[in-house]
């Protein structure tokens, strides 16, 4: 068969950084099986190809089978390839995957008709009996009732419904997966920007390339989701009793999965002799979690030489941070390990995040990676549901002592998220009046069909307005609009906490009194009171 990966472009106006493991490795399998396999990468190049430039590349086969993959900041311009991949292969078999489509995989396929089979979760066992259920049938998929009741994993579309098949356990040993297929890339392309990162600093790489090493993390922040591929999100999707089923049948489905240090250390030699990297970033969700595999791959990496010749680059949390982990990395070649740290506020950190860090925990985390040489690289949000000025003026109290420069993400209700979850009905009235309407003054008149339809519209205009949590595309805040958060995030990257201050008593928000000696407004009132009484 005839198969084509499709890359989707993100953040147009960042450089490409991010090469697309997950397809990669599901080409690998779908050439394991014997398929011709195609990957059109639409993220590497800058700028973007036009979507007539896709067409014709697409154009040049006739596919059997066209998988998209991509996170829910993808899904505007998944939508716009769907709509071409199915019009130049009308009789082909569309599969998606990933953060955009696991979560509601019956919603997106209603607003994507183009969509044929959704995989939910991890997909490379799913991805495999596609392909071989698919080359059984000899493609006659169509108008078949119960054709893909077998493969478990996938809601796939029946006489216009969306049927589940029943779920697929999380893969017990991540060392089965095989290798991504780096030759199906241009590799040369993204060794051009192997000197940009996300975040400011000094960054020495002429031939960079990036590895996820685990699945799953230990904590359960509320703004986080890991794309079906942990139990927290098992219990999302499937409720508790399901999936203590799943743990009776397949064995407990776990929090954090790793692939062995040996795993890793042989792919990286063969990427060393195949293209002479010299930098690998381990995009990890919290490598530092799990500190007896970080020693064990630092000591594999070290007495395989790799320290000498590849530098590394990882995610953590903060409380994981010790000066044994620091030097035993520093040791190893990691020159930077980036930690989450959300909120200078304890209260927020604990209310609103869910992470079980506290704010000593971040300054002892910056301190630790100092002293042991290397760089922390921390990330920050504001808007959070409860956060009010006295939090932010917290965080910001935390950039100035650490001398840090950080420009805070926007808290982002992405699909998956427990902040979705929780403020799905909140977000979606920001998508139409309608809705925000009703909620003030409740009409039994219209019925609950009529509300629904709205709500649906809503959430396909939510899901297209989402891009990187940079940008503003909604908010879960209770105390701060639109406007604000634009003007907040801006003076926290400045450190501005004077207009901070001024903006709080303008929106009339009160601040704690020990701001009062930094705040203009209120050193101003002061004044004037004393001079009054002289």
């Amino acid at each position: 068969m005839k198969v084509l990966f499709i890359h989707p472009p993100v953040r147009m106006d960042h450089e490409p950084l991010d090469m697309p493991q997950g397809l990669m490795i599901l080409a690998s399998i779908a050439q394991n099986e014997g398929h011709q396999t195609a990957l059109m990468d639409l993220n590497v190049y800058r700028p973007t190809p036009s979507y007539r430039d896709i067409a014709k590349q697409m154009a040049v086969e006739k596919w059997d089978v066209i998988a998209i993959g991509g996170l829910s900041s993808m899904y505007s311009e998944i939508k716009t390839l769907l709509k071409i991949a199915r019009k130049l292969n009308p009789d082909a078999l569309i599969v998606c995957g990933g953060g955009f489509i696991t979560y509601m995989a019956d919603k997106v396929m209603t607003f994507c008709k183009e969509i044929d089979i959704a995989g939910i979760g991890e997909g490379e066992e799913t991805w495999k009996e596609i392909l071989r259920t698919y080359e059984k049938g000899n493609g006659k998929w169509k108008n078949v009732k119960g054709f893909w009741n077998d493969v478990k994993g996938i809601c796939y579309r029946e006489d216009e419904k969306m049927v589940y098949t029943e779920p697929r356990p999380l893969i017990s040993n991540l060392d089965d997966i095989p290798y991504p297929a780096f030759d199906l890339i241009d590799m040369q392309e993204y060794f051009k920007y192997s000197g940009a990162m996300w975040f400011n600093g000094s960054w020495k790489s002429e031939r960079r390339l990036n590895m996820v090493t685990e699945r799953g993390c230990p904590r359960q922040c509320t703004f986080c989701t890991h794309n079906g591929m942990n139990r927290w999100d098992q219990k999302a999707l499937l409720g508790n009793e399901k999936l203590k089923q799943l743990d009776k049948e397949f064995g407990f489905q776990a929090v954090v999965r790793q692939f062995s240090p040996k795993y890793v250390v042989e792919h990286t030699k063969i990427l060393y002799e195949k293209y002479k990297i010299d930098y690998i970033c381990l995009l990890d969700e919290n490598q530092t979690a799990s500190p007896k595999h970080v020693h064990e791959l630092c000591d594999l990496w070290i007495k395989e030489g790799l320290h000498k010749k590849i530098q590394l680059g990882t995610g953590g949390d903060a409380p994981s941070i010790t000066k044994e982990i620091v030097k035993h990395m520093k040791e190893a070649g990691f020159s930077f390990i980036s930690i989450g740290g959300e909120s200078g506020s304890d209260r927020i950190l604990k209310e609103d995040i869910g992470k079980g860090v506290t704010s000593a925990h971040n300054q002892e985390a910056v301190d630790i990676l100092k002293a042991g040489g290397i760089s922390p690289v921390m990330t920050f949000m504001v808007g959070n549901p409860t956060e009010n000025i006295d939090d932010v003026l917290e965080t910001v109290a935390f950039f100035i002592k650490n001398n840090a420069t950080i420009e805070p993400f926007i808290c982002t209700p992405y699909p998956g998220t427990k902040l979705f979850m929780d403020y799905e009905d909140f977000i979606l009235e920001q998508y139409d009046e309608r809705l925000a309407l009703l909620k003030k003054s409740p009409n039994p008149n219209i019925s609950s069909e009529q509300i629904q339809q709205w709500k649906n519209e809503a959430l396909e205009k939510f899901l297209l307005s989402l891009n990187d949590a940079s940008d503003f595309s909604c908010t879960v805040s209770q105390i701060f609009d639109y406007a604000d958060l634009i003007a907040i995030k801006h003076f926290m990257y400045e450190q501005d906490t004077e207009k901070l201050l001024k903006l709080a008593h303008m929106r009339e928000w009160p601040h704690n009194k020990k701001w009062d000696d930094i705040c203009p407004v209120c050193s101003a009132e002061k004044e004037i009171a004393l001079i009054a009484c002289i």
